[in-house]
C-alpha cells in the first residue's frame, strides 16, 4: 500500500469519527433545547467589551435569524445536515460551510446566554483540517488541532500559577461557594453536595484538590515535546473533565472531541480495515 493510500484511509476514518461525534454533540443540543429554534426570539443582553463580539453583534445577523422561527429552524436543519452530507459524499465544501455555520452558532449562543462558553471550540477546530484533502496541509492542520488541545490544558495551569491563585489556600473553597450554590440549595443531601460542603468547610483539603488540578493540567506540556504519552493524556483528559464536572459542575465534555488528535491512527486503521470497508466507498478521496 502506497503512502497516499495510507493517508486516504486515515483521512476517511478520522472524518467518520470526527463528524459522527459532532452529530452526537448537535443531537444533544437539539434535545436539550439549545439550538436556535428553541431560543424563542431571545433578548441580547451581552455586556462584555470584547471587540469581536461587539462587532458581530453590531451586524445584526444573529438577531435577524433568531427573530424568525422559520429562519431559526432552517439554520438548525442545515447545521445538522452539513455533517451528514460530508460523511455521505466526502466533499470538503460541506466541511467548510459547516465550520462557518458552527462558528456563527457558537458566537450567537454566547451572545444569547451572555456567557463565554468554550465547549464548542473543539468541534470547530476539529472540522477545519477537513477543509483540504492535500496530505501535507491536512496533517499540518491536524497537528495544529492537537497542539491547541495541549494549549488549552497547559495554559489553564500556567494561568493559575502566574496569577498566584494556585498558591492561595482559600481559592477553590471560595469558588465553590458561588459556583455550586444551586447544587447546595436544590440537592443538599446528595453525595456530590456532601463532597462540595466538605471542600468548602476545609480550605486546606480543597487547596490540595486545586494543586492536583494544576498538576494534571500542567502535565499536558509534555505533549509539546513528544507523542509517547499521548495515550496517557487521552485518558487523563477524560478523567479530568469528569472530575471537573463533579467538583465544579463545569461542562467541558464537548472539548474532548479534540482527543481524536491524540490517537494512533495507523494502528486504528489496521484494526478496523476488515469491518469498515463500506466507509471507504462512501468517503472517496
Amino acid at each position: 500500500m502506497t503512502n497516499s493510500e495510507k493517508f486516504n484511509e486515515r483521512y476517511r476514518l478520522k472524518a467518520f469519527f470526527a463528524f459522527a461525534i459532532i452529530l452526537l454533540i448537535l443531537s444533544y443540543r437539539l434535545l436539550s433545547y439549545s439550538l436556535f429554534y428553541s431560543t424563542s426570539q431571545p433578548v441580547y443582553s451581552f455586556e462584555e467589551n470584547e471587540l469581536w463580539y461587539r462587532f458581530f453583534l453590531s451586524t445584526h445577523l444573529s438577531q435577524f435569524i433568531t427573530d424568525s422561527i422559520w429562519l431559526s429552524a432552517s439554520f438548525d436543519s442545515l447545521l445538522i445536515l452539513f455533517p451528514v452530507l460530508f460523511l455521505l459524499t466526502g466533499k470538503r465544501i460541506f466541511a467548510i460551510v459547516f465550520s462557518m455555520f458552527l462558528l456563527f452558532y457558537f458566537l450567537t449562543y454566547n451572545l444569547i446566554t451572555g456567557h463565554h462558553y468554550h465547549g464548542l471550540v473543539g468541534a470547530i477546530i476539529i472540522s477545519i483540517p477537513f477543509w483540504t484533502k492535500n496530505e501535507t496541509r491536512f496533517n499540518l492542520l491536524w497537528e495544529a488541532a492537537r497542539y491547541y488541545l495541549l494549549y488549552i490544558f497547559a495554559s489553564a495551569a500556567l494561568w493559575k500559577i502566574l496569577r498566584g491563585s494556585a498558591f492561595y489556600t482559600d481559592q477553590l473553597s471560595n469558588i465553590l461557594k458561588s459556583q455550586q450554590l444551586d447544587l447546595l440549595l436544590q440537592q443538599p443531601d446528595s453525595f456530590q453536595a456532601h463532597v462540595v460542603q466538605y471542600l468548602i468547610a476545609n480550605p486546606e483539603a480543597s487547596h490540595w484538590v486545586l494543586l492536583a488540578n494544576v498538576f494534571v493540567q500542567l502535565s499536558f506540556l509534555v505533549g509539546f515535546f513528544t507523542k509517547k504519552f499521548d495515550a496517557a493524556l487521552f485518558v487523563i483528559s477524560i478523567v479530568f473533565c469528569a472530575a471537573n464536572y463533579f467538583v465544579m459542575s463545569i461542562v467541558s465534555a464537548e472539548l474532548l472531541i479534540l482527543n481524536l488528535t491524540l490517537l494512533n491512527w495507523d494502528k486504528i486503521v489496521v484494526g478496523q480495515r476488515p469491518t469498515t470497508a463500506w466507509l471507504y466507498r462512501k468517503l472517496k478521496a
